[in-house]
């Protein structure tokens, strides 16, 4: 990753290019200038214009890092002597379009750029790609067990320290350690999803929290796939799966997809699929089911799974273990079209809850 002070010795040496603007570095060491501290001094020229900017240099460009990045630019430009201007190792498109919304000039190390003057220049280029990605120690927090973190502020949108969040984690078979909730806070933060403010841990953005998972979500690893037909009614034979899987670490409950028709208006899914963490064979021998094992007209799916998001949170009710919420909009999201239309009702019933908080 690169530091500020690799940025500015790049800055020294001439990396900053925006064509067809020429872009030259008068001053690169963090000083004062003009009575204001600021990180550098940039001159640009484009068709017989000279413009002065005052840069604030950050080695991060997050939505969070950004956005204080464009507060501080503002504040320390005084136009028309000097304009603000952002300088990172990279911008994407999205965060060109927010500085030149902004009307805030940002130019990177990889040939990105726009420099925005009002009534003397406007330069837009983007497409050059990131030669200085961002190596991070925690992987995406929207993806995996790291998921349950985030997922939690979609049950209680509100924590008065890390703790309550470990605890509810805990509490909804979700166990995720201490230190990586505080580091998945801390991404989220940055993210501008959470906030800490007033001594609480805040859900601030509660629709853009659910389309990062939707967008990042991988489907559960499959140890072992079983799909059968059977005469009993399909409430039954969960329960008695239910039952055969008792003990703590041998559960079972419907996927998100066959949870659907608990959170949202629609028909029952023709083939009944449940997650488990057992081998399905032993499940079956285990509930005293009779299930024969086919492919042709099968009414029952049952999948082996280790993977801890599918069992967060269960919602069990008249003895049957329904998906969470969450799992099953996020399933239903990433389904066929359909599916899609009944995930953007239980997205209006997730958003809906949190506001009884």
């Amino acid at each position: 990753m690169t530091r500020v002070p690799d940025i500015l010795d790049l800055m020294r040496n001439g990396k900053l290019s925006l064509p067809p603007a020429e872009l030259r570095v008068l001053n690169v060491d963090p000083t004062i200038e003009a009575g204001v501290y600021t990180d550098a001094v940039i001159e640009g020229r484009w068709a017989g214009q000279c413009v002065h900017f005052l840069a604030e240099v950050k080695k991060l460009a997050t939505p969070k890092s950004l956005r204080q990045a464009i507060a501080t630019a503002r504040d320390v430009a005084s136009p028309p002597a000097t304009h603000p201007m952002v300088v990172v190792p990279y911008l994407s498109p999205a965060k060109l379009a927010e500085l030149e919304a902004a009307m805030v000039s940002g130019v990177d190390l990889c040939g990105n750029g726009v420099l925005v003057v009002p009534g003397q220049m406007l330069i837009f280029r983007s497409g050059q790609p990131n030669r200085y990605p961002q190596s991070v120690k925690l992987k995406n927090v929207y993806r995996g067990k790291n998921s349950l973190v985030p997922r939690a502020f979609l049950i209680q949108p509100s924590f008065s320290q890390v703790k309550g969040i470990v605890e509810l984690l805990a509490q909804r078979r979700g166990r995720v350690a201490f230190s990586t909730v505080s580091k998945v806070i801390t991404r989220l933060e940055e993210e501008l999803v959470v906030s800490r403010a007033g001594g609480m841990i805040r859900l601030i953005q509660a629709d853009v929290l659910l389309e990062k998972l939707a967008a990042n979500y991988e489907s559960p690893d499959i140890v072992e796939r079983y799909r059968g037909k059977c005469d009993l009614p399909g409430s039954e034979i969960v329960r008695r799966l239910r039952s055969a899987a008792s003990g703590q670490k041998d559960m079972v409950i419907m996927t998100g997809a066959a949870s659907a028709e608990k959170y949202a208006a629609m028909a029952r899914e023709p083939v009944l699929s449940l997650y488990t963490s057992m081998s399905p064979r032993e499940l079956l021998a285990e509930s005293n089911t009779d299930v024969k094992e086919t492919d042709l007209f099968s009414n029952l799916e049952i999948l082996q799974t280790t993977d801890a998001r599918v069992f967060f949170d269960p919602r069990v009710e008249d003895g049957l273990p329904f998906a969470c919420p969450v799992q099953a909009y996020l399933e239903l999201a990433n389904g066929d079209k359909r599916q899609k239309d009944v995930a953007q009702q239980v997205r209006g019933g997730i958003l809906d809850s949190l506001d009884s908080f």
